[in-house]
């Protein structure tokens, strides 16, 4: 008898080492065959964690509640069971057996953080009171960190949320999700050029998101870095193809850098996309046809641009101008020069100074010409 018991036992441990093993190389559908051959809590435990590693959710929510039915206060299950729930929308039970875990030990930070994502995930108001909990019971957790910072930040907390991001980087200077946040609230702060520091932080690790890229482009431009905010547009335009507002700042930032054709192209592209407003887009390329001696079609152009937005000053100025080069007879060029006067009382002082200017020369050349007649 004792000879068989121990052959038993033998082939027992055999059977649970090759499941194991064929588990830990990710074997996983062999292995749960072998674990299936013993009837405990360990390899119940163990058959939910690899139908949890393929995929397969319900089968290993069964599995780990098999295990509760005879263990309940099991943490490291209940733990597993609670992300699992989690992560397939079930609520209500996560945060049941995420309370369960906190009931057991109050001081674990990891728990109150998950219930705080649980609580989220519903809509609770009281949500952040969890990952305040988390990083006060744990000043390194990370987590609960970057769940205190977006909120501070989307409440315009702005100190609270430097505090948190310097807290965030003395655990980690590296973390780029702290850096990430760091040069939004730099951004939104419009502390352009640090900002774009930061941002510049995550380009050179290779960690850069469209939405960086785009931030970084828009700092490079408000602090005249008009090569790199191409470089950053182009770059986000990659990861977004079809996104005429890019289109839209490229063919600004081309026509301002002097490179006209591609202006021109990215001014048309931002136009077939349909731009709520693609009044600047129509100057653009106005601008490209002035700039070109095209004066006919830039015409057509600005009155586009002023058909979209008729309280388009430059757009108007450009027109009278197009005129001034385009028609021969003086009249109608004062009369498009007092068309934008009369449309524009308020104009910047520099714009009615060149057009008070012109209008006072066009008036000379009139009387001169009225004088030879006579």
């Amino acid at each position: 008898m004792l000879s068989v018991v121990c052959y038993k036992v033998g082939a027992q441990t055999s059977t649970l080492s090759v499941a194991d093993s064929l588990y830990l190389v990710g074997n996983y559908s062999k292995a749960i065959q072998l674990y299936q051959q013993e009837k405990n809590n360990y390899t119940e435990t163990q058959i939910a964690k690899a139908y949890k590693a393929l995929g397969n959710t319900k089968k290993a929510i069964k599995s780990y509640e098999n295990v509760l039915k005879v263990d309940s206060l099991n943490t490291l299950v209940l733990y597993d069971y609670g992300k699992l729930l989690f992560s397939a929308g079930k609520l209500e039970k996560s945060l049941q057996t995420f309370e369960k875990l906190e009931e057991k030990d109050t001081l674990n930070p990891n728990f109150h953080y998950h219930i705080g994502l649980v609580k989220e995930a519903l809509e609770r108001n009281d949500y952040l009171q969890s990952y305040e909990t988390a990083f006060q019971l744990d000043a390194q957790h990370q987590k609960s960190i970057y769940k205190l910072i977006k909120s501070a930040i989307e409440h315009q907390e702005f100190d609270k949320a430097e505090d948190l991001i310097q807290k965030g980087l003395q655990n980690n200077e590296e973390d780029a999700k702290i850096i990430g946040f760091n040069a939004q609230l730099l951004y939104a702060n419009k502390a352009y050029r640090k900002a774009l520091l930061w941002f510049e932080k995550l380009i050179n690790e290779k960690k850069a998101t469209q939405y960086v890229y785009e931030k970084a482009a828009f700092s490079a431009y408000r602090t005249n870095k008009i090569l790199k905010s191409i470089s950053y547009y182009e770059a986000a335009l990659k990861r977004d193809a079809g996104n005429y507002f890019y289109h839209s700042q490229l063919a600004k930032l081309y026509y301002q850098d002097g490179i006209i054709d591609k202006a021109e192209h990215h001014a048309s592209q931002a136009i077939v996309g349909k731009m709520t407003d693609p009044s600047g887009d129509y100057y653009i390329l106005g601008m490209v046809h002035f700039d070109r001696k095209e004066f006919r079609k830039a015409m057509k152009l600005f009155q586009m641009a002023l058909d979209e937005n008729p309280e388009y000053e430059l757009a108007q100025l450009r027109l009278a101008q197009c005129a001034d080069n385009y028609f021969a007879d003086l009249d109608e060029k004062m009369k498009m020069y007092e068309r934008f006067l009369e449309k524009f009382p308020e104009a910047k002082v520099e714009i009615k100074t060149i057009v008070n200017t012109r209008i006072r020369e066009l008036k000379e050349e009139i009387h001169l010409k009225s004088e030879e007649k006579n």
